[in-house]
């Protein structure tokens, strides 16, 4: 594999050291870094000059990875080496406000608008058909955009997640679908750790009246026989069912696993599922992908990955939902 990192609108294989492109399903925006060698005693160096806001493309094999400006730069005490930090689109999506009341619109309506406002290329969004009616005022764009697809998710059951595909335009997919990836300890998995917890274990939620009256009650009894009793309450809000508003807060055994030092695969990003089969751990089946690191480094390209058991989706709430 080939791999071609462009900064300032100059090719910089030469001074390259190390490349790490990662994503996060919360932090939504995908992030690159790249080590450049600054050595003046080396007169055979080539010599770089790269400012914040310089436009950053990274390919491999020829296809297009990422695309972003320069936000951070950061010298060594000894002078040999700079970091460059630079993300995608996204980042302005997270960054900016917008103040719209929007009117019975659909989340892809919503989030078309949206990038439309910020002069984000848009690509496409996940059609749901359900409007909402969400006043978003002084409040970020990135939020918004979740808002309307949280309440259209709380319908139709889906999850979704708002991306940069092909490094140039925001599209909403749906969450979890299979990137084609297979992780298997025979032969292109190092390292698979599994983890369980109860930390944040809730198998009881009291339902409350707006004065704090209780009302009702969703439990887990299975749970509390196991583990014991762990409850929180729930105030039950306009325009939202509390039996279903209540469940979604039950939780008990939480897993997650991850995979390190493997053969990278640019498919494996945030936001998608895979194929994990390790037997000792326990990783076997499907798996979402919260977070991705992928490094490139002496001409190889190794990834990192955090996975989820279960597919969940950054829900944010509109805080008013009803008109007038």
């Amino acid at each position: 594999m080939s791999y071609e990192l462009n900064a300032g609108g100059k090719q910089l294989a030469e001074v390259i050291e190390k490349v790490t492109w990662s994503g996060d399903s919360k932090q939504v925006a995908r992030k690159l870094v790249f080590t450049v060698a600054n050595k003046d005693s080396d007169r055979f160096l080539p010599k770089v000059n790269i400012n914040e806001g310089d436009q950053v493309q990274f390919l491999e094999d020829g296809k297009l990875l990422f695309s972003g400006p320069v936000f951070d730069i950061e010298k060594s005490g000894s002078g040999n080496v700079v970091t460059y930090t630079a993300f995608d689109l996204m980042f302005y999506v997270t960054k900016s406000d917008i103040n719209r009341v929007f009117d019975n619109e659909t989340p892809e309506a919503i989030t078309s608008w949206i990038c439309s406002h910020l002069g984000i290329p848009f690509g496409a969004a996940a059609s749901t058909g359900i409007p909402v009616y969400m006043p978003w005022l002084g409040k970020k764009a990135y939020d918004g955009i979740m808002a309307a697809y949280t309440a259209a998710s709380r319908k139709n059951g889906k999850k979704y997640i708002p991306l940069i595909k092909n490094a140039t335009q925001l599209y909403v997919i749906e969450r979890g679908a299979l990137c084609g990836v297979v992780l298997d300890g025979s032969y292109n998995l190092t390292e698979a750790n599994y983890k369980t917890s109860l930390q944040n274990m809730v198998d009881r939620v009291l339902i409350t009246d707006k004065d704090g009256n209780q009302i009702g009650v969703v439990e887990d009894t299975a749970a509390q026989q196991k583990y014991g009793v762990v409850q929180t309450v729930y105030k039950q809000e306009d325009g939202k069912d509390a039996q279903t508003e209540a469940k979604a807060l039950l939780q008990t055994l939480e897993q997650t696993g991850s995979v390190t030092g493997c053969q990278g695969d640019s498919r494996a990003v945030s936001g998608y599922a895979l194929i994990v089969q390790e037997t000792t751990t326990g990783l076997f089946g499907k798996f979402y992908i919260e977070s991705d690191t992928h490094t490139f480094t002496d001409g190889k390209h190794e990834m990192a990955l955090t996975l989820a058991f279960s597919n969940m989706m950054d829900e944010k709430e509109i805080e008013n939902q009803s008109q007038g």
